[in-house]
């Protein structure tokens, strides 16, 4: 079942105080609870998974693509849905999995599986900016999937990407933002989506603990990022243990999540300006 959800965000700033009215269809938790169930400790069969899920979502024909990565067993997943222009929103998550004990849930199967929902999430009609959704392969070499991804774009493709959303490890609590991973504009505007909505954010730095994640090489290249996970002191050492399986999942945190998420990226849609030249 999908709901039609509607907001309207006013800006702060009294010289910005024009409303702005974003929608996006809100899809049924127990769908998201149900591709969440699906993880394979295979990293092959995670990706021919998201991308049977990307199929499901809509997202076939020539929007959906296989990247082979060089020196990579598993492919980068891409779905793209083209905008009124070639300004483009990435959304990216990685998709594969090198532990050796749990499933690779947190880490970061729940990442992965969001982005079929967020591309379903879509509104009909067209949208100004053309929106790709990335399941990253590689994660543990250098990342190499989204470095691979990065260095395969051309020269205007890079000046046309306006922003890279990081989904890393969702669900184990509330909305964290890695605040020195992210760029403030993008951070103001996940700040007013999550007040509108009633959903908390809270921005904290760990890079003591998490290595660079997908959105680095994003930055490399000069395009702004958002890096967003749930990460917590208490949620951390669940990585890499027999706990990290759809159990650790809070599935009402993965949901308010998601819809936060989706409300972003419409937002971003109807706000999100070229670089001044």
């Amino acid at each position: 079942m999908r709901l039609f959800f509607a907001l309207t965000l006013v800006s702060a700033a009294a010289a910005l105080a024009q409303p702005v009215s974003i929608q996006f269809k809100s899809v049924d938790r127990t769908i998201l609870s149900e591709r969440l169930s699906r993880v394979s400790t295979d990293n092959a069969q995670r990706a021919q998974r998201l991308l049977d899920m990307f199929r499901e979502a809509g997202c076939a024909g020539d929007r959906l693509r296989e990247q082979p990565v060089k020196g990579s067993k598993v492919p980068n997943v891409i779905c793209t849905h083209p905008g009124q222009t070639a300004d483009t929103i990435v959304v990216g998550a990685r998709l594969d999995w090198w532990g050796s004990a749990g499933q690779g849930v947190i880490d970061n199967w729940s990442g992965a599986v969001l982005l079929p929902t967020l591309y379903q999430s879509l509104p009909e009609g067209s949208r100004r900016h053309t929106f790709v959704f990335v399941g990253f392969s590689d994660r543990e070499s250098s990342p190499e999937g989204s470095r691979f991804y990065v260095r395969q774009l051309s020269r205007e493709q890079r000046e046309h990407t306006r922003a890279m959303i990081q989904l890393t490890s969702l669900g184990t609590g509330p909305v964290r933002v890695w605040m020195k991973q992210s760029d403030p504009r993008l951070i103001n505007d996940i700040a007013r989506v999550a007040a509108a909505m009633k959903i908390p954010v809270t921005g904290v730095n760990i890079e003591e603990e998490i290595p660079k994640d997908d959105s680095a090489a994003f930055r490399d290249a000069k395009i702004p990022t958002l890096s967003i996970y749930s990460l917590t002191a208490q949620s951390f050492p669940l990585l890499g243990t027999a706990r990290d399986t759809v159990e650790a999942i809070r599935q009402e945190d993965y949901y308010d999540t998601y819809r936060l998420v989706a409300a972003y990226l419409m937002l971003l849609d109807a706000t999100l300006s070229p670089p001044a030249q």
